[in-house]
């Protein structure tokens, strides 16, 4: 069965959606397609407001029903506090969380630490998501408990986790760079990660 926004998602009215990572790509894609679907409001995450704010307007003008729908958030996957913060401000505008996709992420990123201390792939694919997740838990819980009620977290992931180390997730070297390892086997482990998370 092949997949057709125009038929397949529902009706969002009322709805409030989170889409990490949505300044381009998958995810810019993803708030176009839903907006379309009259949700209450979609927040479009971004590291910065300039790459943000662009992506508005850009949904807007091929949306005009989008107008005053979409709402900036900005959230930077590879620094806790700046995750924080983003919570803290989504969770100040809003009581109620019907869908989290959390699309944003890094692939075969040059050998590098998130503001943390983690690999880079790893903090910003998997560990940042995670405790984003965790910290929006209870407003899901919260609208799952609502008379129709219906909350979804979307994590995506890829084939690819079948990139990792032979040994699998790295934890005693997820605070290293793990230079010696490709790019590519360092965003698999964070997949893989994501995998055994949203399992």
């Amino acid at each position: 069965m092949r997949f057709s926004p125009e038929e397949h998602i529902p009706d969002l009215s009322g709805k409030v959606i989170i889409v990490t990572g949505s300044s381009s790509g998958l995810g810019k894609e993803s708030v176009l397609q839903l907006v379309k679907h009259n949700p209450a409001t979609i927040y479009l995450t971004a590291r910065t407001a300039t790459r943000g704010n662009a992506a508005i307007q850009e949904i807007e003008q091929a949306v005009p029903a989008a107008k005053n729908k979409i709402k900036f958030l900005e959230l930077d996957l590879a620094s806790f506090a700046s995750i924080k913060r983003a919570a803290d401000s989504f969770l100040s505008q809003s009581e109620r969380l019907d869908v989290l996709m959390n699309n944003a992420g890094l692939m075969a990123a040059p050998p590098g630490l998130t503001t943390d201390g983690y690999e880079v792939q790893f903090g910003s694919n998997y560990l940042g998501p995670a405790l984003f997740t965790k910290l929006l838990l209870p407003t899901l819980a919260k609208t799952a408990g609502l008379q129709g009620g219906d909350v979804r977290v979307v994590n995506l992931s890829s084939e690819l986790f079948k990139q990792a180390p032979r040994e699998g997730i790295l934890l005693s070297r997820c605070k290293t760079s793990l230079d010696g390892i490709s790019g590519l086997a360092r965003y698999g482990q964070s997949k893989l990660a994501d995998y055994y998370h949203t399992r």
